[in-house]
């Protein structure tokens, strides 16, 4: 009997067959970089977490369901948390960490301008907030003695801080109102305050210029 061969038709359909097969056959580098891709984005995650959030490291890794890849950003993350720790063990609450050129005391960052660049009170409010940060609050004594003993090293002896008048009274840019038993105003007139160090408090117009100090939360990791 002879064997009837394949039409055109037939052949044309067994090629595009073969070639969705080829076309759907995974790849090994579009695997690898799916998974780099992947690893990259739980990393981001992650960070942008702790920057804008302020949670500790602990408390984000505890929200995840870990797959493979999100153990292997975790284990990054964690040499990271050793190298920038001092005397740092496994089961450590973590530690607290500032940006560069930032001072650390307790769990707050404090960044003093220098450079004798001077600004009004809002101007430098401003600055504070384009870091993340606000105009210095004073929360207590020990918090008023470090930042006495690191702003008496720099040149520029004024430095607006975060008090200002709010109608007849006297409140914090974070909402807290003044507490007149850590230091008394100087001066009769003026609804922003200045700090010298070694000297004292001193109400002046907003509008004058000065230094400033920014403070912001340290990141517990």
């Amino acid at each position: 009997m002879t064997q009837v061969g394949s039409g055109p038709m037939e052949r044309s359909t067994q090629k595009h067959y073969k070639s969705e097969k080829k076309l759907w056959r995974p790849s090994w580098k579009g695997v690898i970089i799916t998974f780099l891709v992947g690893s990259n984005i739980i990393l981001i995650r992650i960070i942008e977490a702790l920057v804008y959030k302020g949670q500790s490291l602990q408390n984000e890794i505890s929200q995840w369901k870990l797959s493979s890849a999100d153990h292997n950003t975790i284990d990054t993350l964690m040499k990271i948390k050793k190298m920038l720790c001092v005397n740092i063990s496994a089961d450590s609450a973590g530690c607290m960490v500032c940006p560069s050129g930032w001072l650390r005391h307790g769990e707050n960052c404090y960044n003093i301008s220098s450079g004798g660049e001077y600004r009004t009170w809002n101007e430098s409010r401003e600055v504070c907030e384009g870091m993340g940060a606000h105009l210095l609050v004073i929360e207590d004594r020990g918090q008023q003695e470090f930042i006495n003993g690191s702003i008496i090293q720099h040149t520029d002896g004024r430095f607006w801080i975060g008090l200002y008048r709010d109608g007849d009274g006297w409140r914090w840019v974070d909402g807290r109102l003044y507490n007149t038993g850590l230091f008394h105003l100087s001066g009769s007139s003026g609804d922003c305050v200045w700090w010298e160090a070694d000297s004292g408090y001193y109400r002046d117009r907003c509008q004058s210029k000065h230094s400033w100090i920014c403070q912001k939360r340290s990141l517990k990791i």
